[in-house]
């Protein structure tokens, strides 16, 4: 190898060491300021498909004072599982989705309790109903879902932290108007 190859190599070298080393201070810093503290998690208190929801199917005209509030007592109520519909529908209706099931032309009553940490930030409810529903959470109505037909992401609602207790109650009464039954939802916060 000639001289003239030889200090072209070692040039090379020395250039590929510098912008490696110009390349690994750059992107540590960056590194550490994703894994640093200011990262937030989102946690899942309920996802879709939960069980251990009592439930309890009513005509629509039937009003089941306080059902929403966490003393009331539900002890005689059926137990089951999300999603709450009928077999066929809309693309929610089929057996991977619907787990128990709700007549059309009723009102179903659900009840959940979940933990949700005190400092939980962005509470978050958020699922499907055909046709409508009110969403209580410890008694307080946090959201009236106009769905229609099954629209995906009717229900969505920030809780205010202020509804927040350490032991939760989530309630819905979902209204059915005809045709095809569906409910399913899920909690979500964000773990500071």
């Amino acid at each position: 190898m000639s001289s003239k190859s030889w200090r072209f190599l070692l040039a090379g070298f020395a250039a590929s060491s510098v912008l490696a080393a110009t390349a690994f201070s750059v992107s540590t810093p960056a590194l550490a300021s994703e894994t640093g503290d200011t990262r937030q998690a989102v946690v899942t208190a309920l996802d879709y498909n939960s069980t251990d929801w009592t439930y309890l199917q009513v005509p629509p005209a039937i009003d089941v004072p306080l059902f929403y509030e966490r003393g009331f007592d539900d002890s005689s109520w059926r137990t089951g599982q999300e999603g709450f519909g009928t077999a066929t529908g809309c693309a929610f209706n089929n057996p991977g989705n619907v787990k128990t099931p709700w007549a059309v032309n009723t009102d179903i009553l659900v009840r959940h309790w979940l933990h949700i940490p005190r400092d939980a930030q962005q509470v978050r409810i958020q699922g499907t109903v055909d046709n409508d529903a009110q969403v209580y959470l410890n008694g307080h109505l946090v959201q009236t879902a106009r769905s229609g037909n099954c629209n995906t992401g009717a229900i969505d609602v920030v809780v205010p932290v202020t509804y927040l207790d350490c032991c939760n109650l989530l309630a819905i009464r979902g209204h059915d108007y005809g045709g095809s039954t569906y409910l399913n939802v899920r909690v979500t916060y964000v773990k500071p």
